[in-house]
């Protein structure tokens, strides 16, 4: 079936009446494994496929979706979109984008191998992530939630204003939790991460010892003074954070006045070391693609250039709300959803130290590992505290664990009080798509005993 010529067909015959139609065809095949002791104790692949049809006339909005592709099945939900418009409420701002070229850039998002890759190989890789943290150290007594998944994801798009694309992208990840239990018999933990859109990019080795190694280092851990200082945030920490930043810097925070950025548009909202991009168009990245789900080619957006506040992401609503063209940022979860606005690759320009550069330039500090209670985090007073456990750093040497404090600041102090950037950017797709490297801040208040 040629799910792009069906997706015209489908948008056209939805207009014919002069309302405007868009339909969007997903095909995904996944699969999940889960491992525990070296034994599979879950392995499935699911394949999904539908149609959804969005209608929007004279503003009034109506989405229909099914998973039924025959004639009837496809005319019945088109029909229902345009019924459904029919009674929604208007909104002057509501309409489909006017289509704009979109490059034919090669993003590297597609893994023609991955559809070869059996099932074994894969069991394989997850068993030796799960090995790789087991014998690392003898301290380690678990090693838990270790997964697998991976995605071969196709999306086909096309409307009434002309605009027909389609585009295919494969992802792969691996994650588990190091458990590890001290001779007081104290326990701790931290995750170990690995995705890139191809599968032999996986490193079951390191995915398995960073949780190994994260999770013994952090044994042990007493609280330390409370005091005003420096921590080092390690990047799977950092992404929590920067998560709360691509909230920020939505146009529809600014919109609903829901952002602790609000009105700040052209000045100084961070250190100079401070650079943000959303990035639909970043080679191999996890959140990539050719344009977003309304057919809007992806860009490359600077949202904070050396501290200064420069731009927020908009897709098509927002935009013309504003004023402005739209960034491309418009979202979807399968064929089900609606378009959205939502951040792509979100993530902090590296700088060009290591890890170890940073730590050995700090004089005292804590290294932060893992954290708790991220709720803690809002994008829209600004506020920031965290429950922590990592490394107390003396010298530009660690010195030993920290446990039981918390760390807290608020985004405003974060961005600004930022003086050393890593090179070691990660991106982490667990909290959206959000890249950072290993960041030094000052001032962060670490509270712990009197």
């Amino acid at each position: 079936m040629n799910y792009l010529e069906l997706a015209k067909q489908v948008s056209k015959r939805a207009a014919a009446g002069g309302a405007e139609a868009e339909a969007i065809i997903t095909h995904d095949v996944e699969t999940q494994i889960k491992v525990s002791n070296g034994e599979v104790e879950q392995l499935s692949q699911s394949t999904a496929r539908g149609i959804g049809v969005r209608v929007i006339d004279g503003g009034r909005t109506g989405y229909a979706y099914t998973s039924d592709f025959s004639d009837d099945g496809i005319e019945q939900t088109w029909r229902a979109a345009l019924d459904l418009a029919k009674v929604a409420t208007p909104d002057e701002y509501r309409a489909l984008p006017d289509p704009r070229p979109i490059s034919n850039e090669d993003l590297e998002i597609w893994d023609k191998n991955l559809v070869n890759v059996s099932a074994a190989d894969k069991i394989d890789l997850l068993k030796r992530v799960e090995r790789a943290t087991l014998d690392y150290d003898p301290r380690i007594i678990l090693a838990d939630f270790c997964n697998y998944g991976d995605a071969i994801s196709h999306v086909y798009l096309a409307n009434s204003r002309g605009f027909a694309g389609e585009f295919g992208r494969t992802v792969a990840f691996s994650y588990l939790m190091g458990i590890a239990r001290g001779e007081d018999g104290s326990m701790t933990n931290a995750f170990g991460l690995g995705a890139s859109n191809f599968f032999n990019e996986l490193d079951a080795e390191e995915i398995g010892r960073e949780a190994g190694e994260k999770a013994v280092s952090i044994l042990g851990g007493k609280p330390v003074e409370t005091q005003v200082g420096t921590v080092v945030f390690d990047p799977f920490v950092g992404a929590q954070i920067l998560g709360a930043l691509a909230e920020a810097l939505s146009a529809e925070s600014w919109q609903k006045k829901r952002s602790f950025l609000l009105d700040r548009m052209g000045q100084q909202v961070g250190s100079d070391m401070v650079t943000l991009m959303d990035n639909g168009r970043l080679k191999r990245g996890l959140a990539s693609a050719p344009f977003d789900a309304e057919g809007v080619p992806t860009s490359a957006t600077r949202l904070v250039d050396e501290g200064v506040l420069q731009n927020l992401v908009y897709d098509s609503y927002s935009a013309r709300k504003a004023g402005v063209q739209s960034t491309g940022n418009a979202q979807r979860f399968g064929h089900r959803s609606l378009p959205m606005l939502g951040p792509s690759n979100f993530y902090m320009q590296p700088g060009n130290l290591t890890r170890d550069e940073i730590i050995a330039g700090v004089d005292k500090g804590f290294y932060v590992i893992s954290v708790m209670q991220t709720g803690g985090i809002d994008a829209v007073t600004g506020d920031c505290s965290m429950g922590a456990n990592g490394l107390w750093i003396e010298n530009g040497k660690i010195v030993g664990p920290v446990g039981g404090v918390t760390v807290a600041t608020t985004l405003d102090g974060f961005l600004n009080n930022i003086t050393a950037v890593g090179s070691d950017l990660k991106m982490i797709p667990m909290f959206g798509t959000i890249g950072v490297p290993t960041l030094r801040v000052d001032n962060v208040t670490i509270g712990g005993t009197k």
